[in-house]
């Protein structure tokens, strides 16, 4: 696999990776909101909809890795999420 390939697909990796985080910290947000007496309905759904964005992404990505992955047969398969 040429550098180039290799680099793209570590940084798409880091990617995925650091959006994963991103996407727990704000399922952490929800679930505390929720846990509130009273919970805010605009912070929630300010919050669902910025883990719909996150979603998106992860799911963009992942797609991209697939593609790199068929594209060489030589390297192990992207794993399933």
């Amino acid at each position: 696999m040429p550098l180039t390939a290799r680099v793209k697909t570590f940084s798409l990796k880091t990617r995925l990776a650091e959006l994963n985080i991103k996407n727990r910290e704000v399922k952490k947000l929800i679930a505390d909101e929720l846990k509130r007496p009273l919970p805010c309905n605009i912070s929630l759904q300010q919050l669902k909809r910025r883990r719909l964005k996150l979603k998106d992404q992860m799911s963009h990505y992942d797609g991209l890795l697939r593609t790199l992955s068929a594209m060489n047969p030589n390297q192990p398969p992207h794993p399933q999420r």
